[in-house]
């Protein structure tokens, strides 16, 4: 297993690898706004630090359409969304 923190190397929008700092989830939740269209997204890192950030309907849904699209380029079956 990784250690909590760690370097890992994204491929950015750009195309190009680049160098980013990354902290393990220890929790995550998901919960509707109730004054506004959208989501708040909590997110507990390993030392108990949180932060929360809210995501517009629109915003959610393309994250959701990325992780769909995602799951399925990493399994070389496809099974993830077969269900």
């Amino acid at each position: 297993m990784r250690p909590s923190a760690h370097d890992t190397v994204v491929r950015s929008i750009s195309g190009r690898p680049e160098l980013r700092h990354v902290t393990q989830v220890r929790e995550w939740r998901i919960e509707r706004s109730m004054d506004a269209s959208g989501f708040v997204l909590s997110i507990t890192g390993p030392d108990g630090q949180s932060q929360c950030f809210f995501v517009a309907d629109t915003d959610a849904s393309d994250i959701g359409e990325v992780l769909r699209r995602q799951a399925v380029w990493d399994d070389p079956n496809g099974d993830l969304l077969a269900q």
